[in-house]
């Protein structure tokens, strides 16, 4: 005689919500049959086709409390849905706990949200503190992707966007014959020379005439930001001319920018730099390709994340540019061995 089997349930394998659902029919039908006629849970979980040590965890998990009508007592029923919740639950607090305390917590949120500082900058500056349990990078950045400490991933300084591919018509770029391209350039993909510079101009919102005339260092990562009245060729040598008598550009080997009309009088910029170094060369970028340039486009997004695009910059003071500028050299790299971009222009200029 074959035992009466009602659930195709293979060994090893959690039980389903169909099969919840099984259990539930089963065993509250039995609850109320006269006490003579009830099965116990034992021959219930053989009829079923079911360990017992299964069955008996599986309606403690369910248990639900129902009045006995015209009495003062209860009864208890397994519900299926309350022990797919608990299911559900114990599934979500699977994997290691958090590894992260809610002082560290609080203060990383504070660092990054309200001082607008990365994740490796606050982790830093946490470290510099003294504080014990400061966890490692990764850990924060799993903890920041998976919604632990109240940080979401947009708040973070750099969080690309998925972006759609566009049909644009490219159009060549008119180019002076006296122009040397960034083809013509030596390698410096090593970045191991001090001395080569990247340019770029961030220009103000739609009815704003200011913008920013902005460089970097390719080695140390140095960047430097001067105002500009209007974007134009005059007002681009003015700040360089700034630059150049402040110091702050003592060794410039070579200059690469785009076709922006601000940047197209190549000799007047080399002529600029003639005292500096009299080879100084200015080579021009690809049209449309901005990431030939990167190191300068990738630090620009330090500026936008302060003031965003539509900013009007004739109504940023000078002061405020400086406190800007010297927040972006302060932020401690990972490409530097944790070094800042000021500790390392200081150590090599």
């Amino acid at each position: 005689m074959t035992r009466p089997y009602t659930l195709h349930h293979v060994p090893g394998q959690h039980l389903t919500f169909k099969d919840r659902e099984q259990i539930a029919m089963i065993y509250n039908q039995n609850l109320r049959q006269p006490a003579y006629k009830r099965l116990s849970l034992r021959e219930l979980a053989s009829r079923i086709g079911l360990p017992y040590s299964t069955l008996h965890r599986e309606i403690l998990r369910g248990r639900i409390a129902q009045p006995v009508l015209h009495q003062d007592k209860e009864y208890w029923e397994y519900s299926e849905h309350i022990a797919q919740d608990h299911i559900r639950a114990g599934a979500q607090n699977k994997g290691r706990g958090m590894r992260i305390t809610n002082l560290i917590a609080s203060l990383l949120a504070i660092k990054i949200k309200n001082e607008r500082k990365s994740p490796a900058h606050a982790r830093k500056e946490l470290l510099a503190e003294g504080l014990p349990f400061v966890p490692a990078l990764s850990t924060i950045y799993a903890h920041i992707n998976h919604g632990d400490i109240g940080i979401l991933h947009g708040e973070t300084p750099y969080h690309p966007k998925r972006r759609t591919k566009r049909c644009v018509t490219v159009r060549r770029a008119w180019k002076k014959p006296y122009h040397l391209s960034i083809e013509d350039r030596p390698d410096l993909s090593l970045r191991d020379e001090f001395g080569h510079w990247e340019m770029d101009t961030m220009v103000s919102g739609v009815h704003g005439k200011g913008g920013l005339l902005v460089l970097i260092e390719r080695k140390t990562r140095f960047y430097l930001i001067v105002k500009l009245r209007r974007i134009s060729q005059l007002e681009v040598l003015r700040a360089l001319r700034y630059l150049i008598r402040s110091g702050q550009m003592k060794k410039v080997l070579s200059i690469t920018t785009d076709n922006g009309c601000e940047f197209l009088d190549a000799r007047q910029i080399e002529t600029l730099f003639s005292k500096i170094n009299a080879c100084l060369k200015v080579y021009y970028t690809h049209a449309y390709a901005a990431w030939e340039k990167g190191s300068v486009e990738n630090a620009n997004r330090h500026v936008r994340r302060w003031y965003p695009k539509g900013t009007d910059f004739r109504r940023v003071s000078v002061q405020a540019i400086r406190a800007l500028q010297n927040f972006i050299n302060s932020i401690p790299r990972q490409i530097l061995q944790g070094a800042t971009a000021h500790e390392a222009f200081l150590a090599v200029a």
